[in-house]
């Protein structure tokens, strides 16, 4: 890699000066197709989406006061189903013409920066979807990532030229520390997912890592990077941890407290400033998603606000917690209703006087797969007579495409729903889904059993389903 990457992202966050928001506006004519509503998506995963309707001339329009740049995503289901992904920066008044198929032009102030962005997440969406664990070296895979990041920062040079430097700037920042987060986090993916240990498949510059990263309170203001500071850079702090203490084979048994628990404390100890209050909220927010009994975890509420956190992440944290005791065992699960793989509708009120075990997974979550490929089969065969147990999963793919791709080729056996979105879709939200593989046990009076179950490998996970199947 060049070294004007690092010195790019050393000194980038000099120059960043947002302004007021800027109208800006995007229209979306889908002529000769005929659609009634169309969805918009903001990237940041913070603004909920927006369902757009068409005016009297068939086109529709989004538009808002943008402050900064920023990824989004269109589509619709009907008449036909497909999506575009885009970038748009404040002041922006861009016209697509699109079937959301093969025919797609850009044409208003921001189309050079469409017209690249397409072509680069092309080739990110091209280098992504050839990464396969399953049929390639470790080495080769590090590389394979390497590259991959390498390819995205390379295209933006050759193009530097024919977009604003707000898209270069943007698009470099979210690449790079996409990139090193994934580099970061893929050793942990891959031990799990080929059973190795984790030293076998890090890169040799692994325990270097934290020297690529900038940390800047002003670049929290690109999505991307505060993204990075919430989620990759603390497990990595927790991974090199481990390693440096000669536990690296424990990462595999860590219960997810034990893990939440750790980051916290390093955080504290090896960041700084707005980035450190940020990612201990990361810490305590994905404490109390994840516990089995929230109470547990309700001090480091406290905690948090006696380390500097602000009063506003303290009552989102409050907020996480009273939402928390509502997925508590003895509640009642949160109504939904999705389509199966069939395109029938199915809700938990189908199962009522079963056992439900309930599997949130995607296909490209490799712990996810493996576990489908080796835990489920097992327990699947110990429960093969009884009609009492339900294998429910629920997906949060948002291509479908690769959804059913993913259950044909591991031969999923179960009921199989999607709802798209990840962590920000309608049933990830409700059952507080942060992270996946992630299981849940609905008893047969209806009632939530346990919301962070074991695994299907986990002999833990067969006596806890004969004890819910024995109630009556």
């Amino acid at each position: 890699m060049k070294n004007y990457v690092i010195v790019f992202i050393l000194c980038m966050y000099a120059s960043i000066g947002f302004g007021q928001g800027k109208k800006t506006r995007v229209r979306v004519d889908i002529k000769p197709l005929v659609g009634k509503t169309m969805w918009f998506s903001f990237e940041d995963g913070e603004t909920d989406v927006k369902m757009l309707t068409p005016d009297a001339d068939g086109v529709f329009e989004f538009s808002t006061a943008l402050e900064k740049p920023i990824d989004v995503r269109l589509g619709m289901d009907e008449p036909v189903k497909g999506s575009l992904n885009l970038y748009i920066e404040p002041g922006d008044d861009l016209l697509i013409k699109t079937d959301f198929k093969d025919a797609t032009t850009f044409s208003g102030k921001g189309k050079e920066n469409a017209i690249a962005y397409k072509e680069l997440m092309a080739l990110y969406i091209k280098n992504y979807s050839s990464l396969d664990a399953t049929k390639m070296s470790t080495e080769v895979l590090n590389e394979r990532i390497a590259q991959m990041r390498k390819d995205n920062l390379d295209f933006l040079e050759a193009n530097k030229s024919k977009v604003s430097k707000d898209f270069f700037d943007f698009q470099y920042l979210k690449f790079y520390y996409e990139g090193l987060g994934f580099e970061m986090i893929m050793p942990y993916m891959i031990s799990q997912g080929l059973k190795k240990k984790f030293t076998e498949v890090m890169p040799t510059d692994y325990l270097d890592m934290l020297q690529k990263v900038k940390i800047s309170d002003e670049l929290l203001v690109y999505y991307p990077y505060n993204r990075f500071v919430r989620g990759s850079l603390p497990s990595y702090l927790r991974y090199k941890h481990m390693l440096e203490i000669g536990k690296e084979d424990s990462l595999v048994v860590q219960k997810e407290d034990e893990k939440r628990m750790m980051e916290y404390d390093l955080i504290k100890t090896n960041l700084t400033g707005k980035i450190r209050e940020l990612a201990l909220f990361s810490a305590v927010n994905n404490l109390l998603l994840n516990a089995k009994d929230v109470n547990d975890y309700k001090p480091y509420i406290t905690k948090f606000a006696a380390d500097g956190g602000s009063d506003v992440h303290v009552k989102e944290l409050q907020g996480i917690y009273d939402r928390a005791l509502k997925l508590a065992s003895g509640a009642m699960p949160p109504p939904f209703e999705l389509d199966d793989i069939d395109g029938k509708k199915v809700s938990l009120k189908d199962f009522a006087g079963k056992v439900v075990y309930i599997d949130f997974w995607a296909s490209w979550c490799s712990p996810c797969r493996q576990e489908m490929k080796s835990g489920s089969p097992k327990l699947h065969a110990k429960f093969a007579d009884n009609k009492d147990l339900v294998f429910l999963y629920i997906s949060i793919d948002d291509n479908e495409a690769k959804w059913r791709t993913a259950i044909a080729d591991d031969k999923i056996e179960g009921v199989h729903l999607l709802s798209k979105g990840g962590t920000k879709s309608i049933v990830a939200k409700a059952f507080n889904i942060s992270g996946i593989p992630r299981y849940v046990i609905i008893g047969r009076d209806g009632k939530i059993l346990d919301n962070d179950a074991p695994r299907p490998s986990n002999d833990e996970t067969y006596s806890q389903l004969m004890k819910a199947l024995d109630k009556k």
